[in-house]
């Protein structure tokens, strides 16, 4: 079966994370690979700081980085959809995890290249606590790096899936999870050399001072949000029944309780 990309054009369904995990490790290592993952760290690692919890876990496409090493969770592991670098080999669309068991999930490009990527998210969801954060990273189609996709070129990154920030976010929605600010790096031509890189890095001051949303990856920080029960006394010498309900703390919930409401009102 066939899908389709940006502008109409047909592709190939993508192969297996594990089929794809070595030619992209080795793209990551090349010289544009590498800026992007030192851009990368410099965005993520303070948003990953602020994080707290008791469980971390941290997946993605390039085991050469650790989003998590600045992390002030003790307990930090990593998965991976291979063998190899400390991590825990594992099929992402089917987590070997308790449910609300993970306070922080960090997804690196994962979503980019697995076949099924709201399967992917839904089980980062799964195992995320109430109130756990998700560290989403991935790469933006419209961008000049994204963009380069058109010139049909054979390098791995350009063969994944073209996730905007704002779909994904919608998909975070549906999942009870609330998307906040999307952090935004690599502005720049993706060159393979490192003196043009280098001479293009005005281009990066530019995007982020001007906060343009053209980057090439995008960071999105999500916080699972659940509806609260709110505990009722119950007088057992009134007549009236208990009735329990249900307190919504996501703006989700929170719309849809209102128009019942409104509804009923009527």
């Amino acid at each position: 079966m066939e899908r389709k990309g940006l502008f109409g054009r047909r592709r190939e369904v993508l192969p297996s994370l594990a089929q794809s995990y070595a030619e992209l490790t080795e793209w990551f290592s090349s010289a544009l690979g590498q800026e992007l993952l030192t851009q990368q760290l410099a965005l993520a690692q303070p948003l990953v700081e602020r994080l707290f919890g008791y469980h971390l876990m941290q997946a993605g496409v390039a085991p050469q980085v650790d989003f998590a090493a600045c992390s002030r969770i003790n307990h930090r592991f990593r998965l991976s959809p291979c063998l190899g670098g400390g991590a825990a080999q594992v099929e992402f669309d089917q987590l070997p995890l308790p449910s609300e068991s993970i306070d922080v999930v960090i997804l690196h490009h994962l979503l980019d290249f697995a076949p099924h990527p709201h399967q992917v998210l839904r089980e980062a969801a799964r195992v995320l606590i109430p109130g756990g954060h998700l560290v989403l990273i991935g790469f933006n189609p419209f961008s000049l790096l994204g963009m380069s996709r058109l010139l049909r070129s054979a390098s791995p990154y350009q063969r994944g899936n073209q996730l905007r920030a704002a779909r994904i976010a919608d998909w975070m929605h549906l999942l009870d999870l609330q998307a906040g600010t999307v952090e935004r790096g690599f502005f720049r031509w993706p060159l393979q050399h490192r003196e043009l890189l280098a001479k293009t890095s005005w281009m990066e001051r530019m995007g982020a001072r001007c906060h343009l949303p053209w980057g090439g990856f995008y960071v999105i920080v999500a916080r699972k949000e659940v509806v609260h029960m709110r505990t009722l006394k119950i007088n057992w010498g009134s007549d009236k029944k208990p009735v329990l309900t249900a307190v919504p703390s996501s703006p989700r919930v929170a719309a849809r309780h209102r128009h019942h409401r409104h509804r009923r009102d009527r």
